[in-house]
């Protein structure tokens, strides 16, 4: 058994930088990160860049060897945490060793929701969530013509934006609602990303539930692959390749038993202090007290992932630091030129896109916190903005937005949220799309 002072479960974003952070405040502690990926740090924003052919595989890295040799952290990659006992600061591993921690920081993230239907583990049936998850997408989409993808939302949208980049002609996304990421948007807002798809050659069929993904031997290398995708109302479509994108679950399994009090996520306080001393979360699996909304809040993105790691390494190391942010995260689609399917020369072929498409979220974005909600543009224009106003402490407002093809509205509703500014004097404007949105923090 070894013995650490600092064990951080999970090699991302936010557990690299706690581990950074702690290590610049205390400089002679040991530090162990165990990741169960098989890399050091690399970037999954940067994942549909990749897809798309826009960078290469080796600028996703964000940490080589030596960075963790020079920072003098131990870096253990392809290894699981099995088993945690608090009560005797011991975490036990896939590999079968054991690590005793003085302090232990839990930042696992979280995996693929999968399908519960015949076929989804075959070759040509793919999730998105690591880069061995991208690499094998690409080593497929070059022999595909036609692509589904099921379910809708952000992975949706890289399944999408990657097939057609890649010269996939026939794309369908199929989802089981009434519309388009039907949890997050509003029927109109849903309208415009939809035909934002549609413009680009993708084609969507809501309220479709899969039923079976029917397979058939390759001829290539003769192993069973999808061919068919049957839906629950009868319907068969054609397939080379299948995207499936219906959410991430939190890992909370390895440390049941241990006392750790858990909801949608390891449930923190605003310094992302669990119930057991010195056990910490942050990142996406961290269900965490939000200061600014008074409500546990859970964020799934690289740029919150990071900044909790940032708050989190100095509460570690001594300086209790409380997190408070905004939670705000966006994607850009289909804003790119069709890419050389070769993938040889890394240029690009003449522009397939019609029109590139933009989705933000911002702060929080549930009607049932809001008290109001003022929306801007609308479906005929092919843009529009939601605006979240809640009345707190006497004062009017922001606390989200939603964003669809706007983005020039993202930096001031951001900042608006984040500033906890009182918009009463401008909120009978914002319904009017010629509001220059700057003015709420000019």
């Amino acid at each position: 058994m070894k013995s650490v002072d600092l064990l951080v479960v999970g090699g991302s974003a936010a557990g690299t930088t706690a581990a950074e952070v702690f290590r610049s405040l205390k400089p002679q502690s040991s530090i162990t990160i165990v990741s169960d990926e098989p890399y050091e740090e690399y970037s999954r924003i940067l994942l549909s860049n990749y897809l798309r052919g826009e960078i290469a595989r080796d600028k996703l890295f964000l940490k080589k060897p030596s960075w963790y040799q020079e920072k003098n952290i131990e870096f253990v990659k392809g290894v699981k945490a099995d088993s945690l006992e608090s009560a005797s600061h011991r975490v036990k591993v896939s590999t079968g060793g054991e690590y005793q921690y003085g302090k232990l920081l839990i930042t696992t993230g979280g995996s693929v929701i999968r399908l519960p239907i015949t076929g989804d583990d075959l070759g040509n049936v793919f999730y998105l969530r690591t880069l061995d998850d991208a690499d094998a997408i690409l080593a497929q989409v070059v022999n595909s013509r036609q692509a589904v993808i099921i379910g809708g939302g952000f992975i949706s949208l890289d399944f999408a934006t990657c097939f057609r980049a890649n010269g996939v002609e026939d794309v369908l996304v199929l989802v089981i609602e009434d519309y388009y990421w039907q949890g997050k948007l509003d029927r109109d807002s849903s309208q415009v990303l939809q035909k934002t798809l549609e413009k680009n050659g993708v084609k969507v069929l809501t309220n479709e539930e899969v039923a079976e993904l029917r397979s058939s031997i390759s001829i290539r290398d003769r192993t069973p692959v999808v061919r068919e995708v049957v839906t629950k109302s009868g319907k068969t479509f054609e397939a080379d390749i299948v995207g499936i994108g219906v959410g991430i679950k939190t890992d909370l399994d390895w440390f049941k038993g241990s006392g750790i009090k858990v909801n949608r996520g390891i449930v923190t306080n605003e310094y992302l202090e669990t119930n057991v001393p010195d056990i910490y979360a942050a990142g996406d699996c961290a269900e965490f007290w939000d200061v600014i909304f008074k409500r546990q809040h859970i964020m799934g993105n690289w740029a919150n992932a990071t900044s909790q790691g940032l708050a989190v390494g100095k509460t570690i190391a001594g300086v209790r630091t409380v997190f408070e942010t905004a939670s705000s995260y966006s994607a850009d689609f289909f804003d790119r030129p069709r890419v050389d399917t070769s993938r040889s020369t890394g240029t690009a072929k003449s522009p397939r896109v019609e029109a590139g498409g933009h989705c933000s979220f911002i702060g929080v974005t549930d009607e049932s916190f809001a008290d109001e909600v003022v929306t801007r543009g609308t479906v005929a224009e092919g843009k529009m903005t939601r605006i979240f106003i809640k009345e707190i402490s006497g004062t009017t407002r922001i606390v989200g937005a939603t964003v669809i093809n706007n983005p020039a509205e993202v930096g001031p509703l951001t900042m608006a949220v984040k500033g906890k500014i009182d918009i009463s004097v401008h909120k009978g404007s914002l319904a009017d799309a010629n509001f220059d949105l700057k003015n709420l923090v000019s």
